[in-house]
């Protein structure tokens, strides 16, 4: 397939971080070849988004160079794009359909797929708006159209905007749906004893890498943004616990509001973790950490996550020298229980992780379990063996001693379902 070229053109106002090499990775990500680059310095314009001189200059470069589409930053609006496509005669996109391209390519669960329509339409309802419109102005120059032709082009535009809507509400419905067999999905692993651990983060930070390191998952993992779409769970084997370990979809700055809600599926998921673990890329300047942070923990606010204990995971540790390292703990110690510089992909302090996470979890509980002889009795000893760690395992006339720790629900769950004084807890010496 061969790509189509673009240009990319930021418009940033003073003191603006750069954010030129996201815009970059963002269409390197949906298959573009990038071609040529802009970084515009200066307050927004209402008419072309950046003053008309830089529009002028723009489009000298796309005369001589002949991109196939131009990719703008930040978000414009449908009037905007439409007067700088016949300014530049070109294509003209902006970042949030970007992002749209990018979701769509990646999106393989059903679940992904609908949110993802269902932004997109959202999006595009303006758009609708305007072009038809502006269409309706093209043919009725010059003489004032008559009351039928007016209407007729109200007729048009209506109808389209309400295909799109009862579009919108056909895929809440299923969303919805999707929504409430995932909430029961999650009431049942509640109800036996599983811990849910999230994985969150910026995009491209290695949640991916560092799933499958974990639970040898098998997920995609690439080198590119937004490879996780909708939420992958799989077992983490710690001793004694129950654990869900999902990786969640990546986060960006200034997420368009479309895509947020689009997603609030799958980020509420973050907000129903009992730990968080939030991956951070250690090769990225302080400056550059610290602002993909703050849209971590803007994120974490929007979906009522701030509560939930945190994790801070610093991936890619091989790609940094040690007094930067220590430079990166210290700023993600104001927002963590605790950190853990570690290597995803090389595999490294990874159990260190195992054991951060372990302290962050409630405590298992050290019991003395007395069981009779019998089906019963075979029955309960196959699940410690599954679910709690067994210290001891004495056998003698009567019964069968042993000493186990167990996790708080699975501690309530023998207490209630074996003979009184079945289950003693043992002090710790």
């Amino acid at each position: 397939m061969v790509e189509s070229t673009a240009l990319l053109v930021q418009r940033r106002k003073y003191r603006e971080p750069d954010l030129l090499d996201e815009l970059a990775a963002l269409a390197t990500t949906a298959d573009y070849k990038i071609i040529g680059r802009f970084d515009v310095v200066s307050g927004p314009s209402s008419k072309f988004g950046i003053r008309s001189g830089k529009a002028e200059e723009i489009k000298t470069w796309i005369e001589v160079n002949t991109p196939d589409v131009v990719l703008f930053s930040p978000k414009l609006k449908s009037s905007q794009i439409f007067r700088l496509m016949e300014l530049w005669e070109v294509e003209v996109r902006d970042r949030t359909q970007v992002i749209l391209e990018i979701f769509d390519k990646h999106a393989h669960t059903q679940q992904a797929k609908l949110q993802i329509e269902q932004a997109r339409l959202k999006y595009e309802l303006p758009f609708e708006r305007h072009q038809i419109r502006m269409r309706l102005q093209k043919e009725h120059t010059g003489d004032r159209p008559v009351a039928e032709q007016v209407g007729a082009g109200e007729d048009i535009l209506n109808l389209r905007i309400r295909e799109i809507n009862r579009r919108v509400a056909a895929i809440s419905d299923k969303l919805e749906k999707i929504s409430n067999a995932q909430r029961l999905k999650k009431k049942k692993r509640g109800r036996e004893g599983f811990i849910e651990i999230t994985l969150a983060g910026y995009t491209n930070a290695g949640k991916s890498t560092l799933h499958h390191a974990l639970t040898d998952s098998g997920v995609e993992i690439a080198d590119k943004l937004f490879t996780t779409l909708a939420t992958k769970a799989a077992d983490l084997d710690l001793p004694g616990r129950q654990i869900i370990l999902s990786d969640s979809v990546g986060f960006i700055s200034n997420l368009p509001d479309t895509l947020l809600k689009a997603f609030n599926t799958t980020l509420m998921e973050i907000g129903d973790a009992d730990v968080l673990l939030l991956v951070i890329d250690a090769s990225d300047t302080l400056e550059e950490m610290q602002r993909k942070l703050d849209a971590c923990l803007d994120t974490f606010n929007n979906v009522g996550a701030n509560t939930i204990p945190i994790i801070a995971v610093l991936n890619k540790i091989d790609l940094v020298d040690p007094a930067t390292l220590q430079d990166h703990i210290e700023i993600l110690s104001d927002i963590s229980v605790e950190v853990v510089p570690i290597s995803a992909m090389n595999m490294t302090n990874l159990d260190e992780l195992i054991a951060a996470l372990e302290r962050a979890l409630p405590q298992l509980i050290l019991c003395s379990i007395t069981l009779s002889y019998g089906d019963a009795g075979m029955s309960t000893i196959s699940l410690l063996h599954e679910e709690a760690i067994i210290e001891s395992e004495s056998y003698n006339e009567h019964n069968i001693v042993i000493t186990a720790q167990l996790n708080y629900d699975l501690f309530q769950k023998l207490t209630r379902e074996l003979q009184p004084g079945s289950v003693a807890k043992i002090s710790p010496s």
